[in-house]
């Protein structure tokens, strides 16, 4: 009975020590030192087995024996558990920061294309202002004559100037709830994460348009 007790204070130790862990923790020793134990545990009650074959009454020491080993046994599965649980919380930690860091290259690389696409457009239209000065300064006649063979030529540049800007918006409201559903499945992420269960499956976000 001394030796249970014994046995019972030393596995409280162990509780004790695994709750305050060090900044030096290291899961992968941690589970080294449980299948080190583990292993020595086995030998030492395969010894205390042998020797209650020895004694008098045998049922009875073997009863206390095989007591102690499924302590001992199950103190340590349960240690082997937090290091799994901490092992799959890792990754998922680990999977929602690639997800976000991925995210957050696609939105600046979005933007990054927009400010071109807008900057373009904002020199196509300079552009098309000066010529039309031009064209109203250099031709020859009243202002009145001068403009009819100019009408088709704007008409053309207000066009493909309005179908320019068209797909602009286009692109931009496609671009806008690409981001909000990049979001919302981050914060399903974070959510998952934080509930302590990792993702059953990971489906790759779509490439956007």
């Amino acid at each position: 009975m001394n030796r249970f007790l014994i046995l019972l204070a030393g596995l409280g130790t162990l509780v004790l020590a695994s709750a305050q862990q060090p900044s030096t923790y290291d899961p992968e020793l941690e589970r080294a030192r449980i299948n080190a134990e583990r292993r020595q545990a086995l030998e030492r009650f395969g010894q205390e087995e042998a020797d209650c074959y020895q004694r008098f009454a045998v049922n009875d020491c073997l009863s206390q024996m095989r007591k102690r080993r499924r302590v001992t046994m199950e103190e340590l599965r349960r240690q082997e558990i937090i290091l799994d649980d901490e092992r799959r919380a890792a990754a998922a930690a680990e999977k929602i920061r690639r997800t976000e860091a991925q995210a957050a290259e696609r939105e600046s690389a979005l933007a990054q294309q927009q400010r071109e696409a807008a900057q373009k457009a904002d020199q196509e239209r300079q552009q098309r202002a000066r010529q039309k000065q031009a064209t109203q300064q250099t031709a020859p006649g009243p202002a009145a004559a001068a403009s009819v063979p100019a009408r088709p030529a704007s008409a053309a540049a207000s066009a493909a100037a309005a179908a320019a800007e068209a797909a602009q918006r286009a692109a931009m409201q496609r671009d806008y709830e690409e981001r909000q559903r990049l979001a919302e499945e981050r914060r399903k992420e974070r959510e998952r994460a934080q509930s302590g269960k990792a993702p059953s499956t990971s489906r790759p976000l779509p490439v956007p348009p």
